[in-house]
């Protein structure tokens, strides 16, 4: 595995990089934004991902979102060889698996957060002292179960998107698992680069949970960026950034979880690799943040950050009954991640990404839930059509 050393060229690339992630579509419509050709290895291999890239294969376990190591693998030799490839980037989906992304990364330029990095910001015993060290809020932490598990909630170390997040009460200790007293507020993010050295805030976004599933309550199900925060929330945010990437080394795009109550802020986790809001802001850059991606881990920041010139906001959309997509399905214009037909939903799997974009969040999310609720309808047609 070689670590980045140096920018891209501007010019087009040989052969295509190499996208590993849950799903791949937005980084490879941002990385086309940006004229990097890209092979995708992920969990749905969607239509619109497809027509981004250059290949894209499903590689999940049969029956599991996660990735078949073996076919991770074969797919990216034969895809998107390490001796031609100019690099691999990753999204989601190697939080608890750092040593599957060493394998795929072996022979490859990696850019994004090292295997190391990535194990540190995700480690509960090694995360939260370093906080502690920093000067930086987080909940109240603890590795065993609390005493009085009510108003607590206990998290898989490594999990993302919430799979892994639950209310501790009830709940059966075991290992991997930690402890976090609740925290009421605002549930927000901020999407940063970093360069190893410092951050660049580029947005503020709030995010929401559903239970899809019961016993899954905490779920990701949207975000809406945007969002203002007062000056001196934002000056302490972008000050604690900055010592926690001197502190890990931290590059490229990467995502901070934090909840706001009263103008006091508390950080959650950090999410180190791109995440779900870059899509939020990507139409601002003219390259696309994968390009930035990639520049920020070769050492460069943006001198300045645009103001968004429209508030946008995504929601996932989950099947609430069973359902299979299929040619005669039409998706809505505002619909993203769009499955390839033939593939079969139970409720509670994520179907596609609804998009909305006006003026402010508040529109943007009226849109959205107008959307969602439009295209669950569609669904549920198709479903009565198909069963009837």
């Amino acid at each position: 595995m070689q670590v980045h050393a140096s920018a891209p060229g501007r010019v087009a690339e040989r052969a295509p990089w190499l996208i590993a992630a849950v799903t791949g579509r937005a980084l490879a419509a941002s990385a086309a934004r940006g004229g990097h050709r890209v092979v995708v290895l992920d969990y749905f291999a969607d239509r619109d991902c497809a027509h981004h890239s250059v290949e894209c294969r499903a590689v999940s376990a049969s029956g599991a979102l996660c990735f078949d190591r073996a076919s991770l693998l074969a797919s990216a030799a034969s895809l998107a060889p390490a001796s031609e490839s100019p690099g691999l980037v990753y999204g989601s989906g190697f939080e608890s698996r750092t040593g599957l992304l060493r394998e795929l990364a072996r022979g490859r330029r990696l850019w994004g957060n090292r295997p190391e990095v990535i194990r540190l910001v995700k480690d509960p015993k090694r995360f939260f002292p370093l906080l502690e060290r920093l000067g930086i809020r987080y909940p109240e932490t603890r590795l065993t179960p609390p005493p009085r598990p009510s108003g607590w909630l206990v998290k898989q170390t490594g999990g993302a998107g919430g799979t892994g997040v639950r209310w501790a009460e009830g709940s059966r200790h075991r290992a991997g698992l930690y402890y976090q007293r609740f925290e009421r507020g605002r549930n927000l993010s901020a999407l940063f680069l970093a360069n190893g050295e410092r951050a660049s805030v580029l947005g503020f976004n709030r995010q929401w949970a559903r239970e899809v599933r019961p016993g899954l309550p905490f779920q990701f199900g949207g975000a809406v960026g945007g969002i203002r925060l007062a000056r001196r929330v934002k000056t302490e945010i972008a000050a604690a950034l900055d010592r926690l990437v001197s502190a890990t080394g931290l590059a490229g795009l990467n995502g901070l979880d934090f909840i706001l109550a009263d103008g006091r802020w508390t950080v959650l986790e950090v999410n180190p690799r791109p995440t779900a809001t870059a899509e939020l802001y990507d139409p601002e850059y003219s390259r696309g943040l994968f390009d930035w991606h990639l520049r920020a881990c070769a050492g460069e920041l943006p001198g300045r950050i645009p103001a968004p010139r429209a508030a946008r906001a995504i929601a996932v959309i989950h099947a609430v009954e069973p359902w299979e997509s299929s040619e005669d399905f039409t998706f809505p214009g505002w619909c993203r991640d769009l499955p390839r037909p033939g593939l079969s939903f139970t409720p509670g799997d994520p179907v596609c990404t609804v998009h909305a974009a006006t003026r402010d969040p508040r529109s943007a999310l009226q849109l959205l839930r107008r959307r969602s609720a439009r295209l669950q309808e569609l669904l549920s047609q198709a479903t009565s059509v198909a069963t009837a």
